[in-house]
């Protein structure tokens, strides 16, 4: 499988950061809420026990707006940018839809906001968080509920996924590294494989994980996390990368 076809896939857990301030971040979230961040956070920290040079963390809110409210797709969008102190949106046709967009960073963390208008009354929303180094993946956390809580207030049926991608030990074959990865995934997570994929140059595992809520129909069964091994073949490094409950970046 080539580098440029990579980007769908499964999901996995990435990288924690010294210093979360959970106390507060607690209050006043709901139960959802609280496990949606839960389960970052254990993104976050499998990625710190799994890569050994960070490269970046992306969490994404997408879903569906129905036009049910007294705003056009215009006005909703800049509403729901100025609720998240966005910059106003600026308009583009892509494919025949109108789309606004948003481009900014909070805190280092880059942000995307992409509203294309698929009908008068449908339009279809993505919100992108992207964090560099890991010293700016403590910021994600806060920027990943509010952004879930505006879109839902806004209409919006939010779902988010997130993918964590880091290089790994050039020394090993991508499936010695998988094997690594997997053994240690079992061990700490119960995790049960359940799809692989394997080629020259690229693993690609499909785990079920009990304790994680964010899931995805397979046929008959369903998945919640992926890990893919890929050798660069030009460097000869190994890029790993985590998703949950799909990648959905390339890997």
């Amino acid at each position: 499988m080539k580098a440029t076809a990579k980007l769908v896939g499964f999901g996995l857990l990435c990288i924690t950061v010294l210093g979360f301030m959970w106390g507060d971040f607690w209050n006043g979230m709901t139960q959802a809420e609280a496990k949606e961040a839960d389960e970052l956070h254990a993104l976050l920290e499998l990625g710190q026990q799994t890569v050994d040079q960070p490269l970046k963390v992306v969490v994404k809110w997408q879903g569906e707006w129905d036009g049910s409210g007294t705003d056009d797709a215009k006005a909703a969008a800049q509403k729901l940018s100025q609720s998240l102190e966005l910059p106003p949106v600026s308009e583009w046709m892509e494919n025949g839809h109108t789309t606004y967009r948003v481009l900014d960073e909070k805190n280092k963390v880059g942000i995307r906001f992409n509203w294309q208008e698929i009908s008068a009354e449908q339009s279809y929303i993505i919100i992108q968080l992207e964090a560099g180094s890991s010293s700016e993946w403590a910021n994600l956390s806060d920027l990943q509920k509010e952004c879930g809580t505006k879109m839902r207030a806004a209409g919006i049926d939010a779902k988010w996924n997130a993918s964590l991608q880091g290089l790994g030990n050039k020394e090993e074959n991508p499936a010695a590294l998988m094997d690594r990865i997997e053994g240690s995934l079992e061990r700490t997570m119960d995790a049960v494989p359940m799809e692989t994929y394997q080629d020259a140059t690229t693993v690609s595992n499909a785990y079920q994980v009990p304790s994680l809520t964010s899931r995805i129909r397979s046929g008959s069964t369903w998945l919640n996390m992926q890990v893919a091994v890929h050798e660069d073949e030009t460097t000869g490094e190994n890029r790993v990368t985590i998703g949950l409950p799909v990648i959905t970046i390339e890997y």
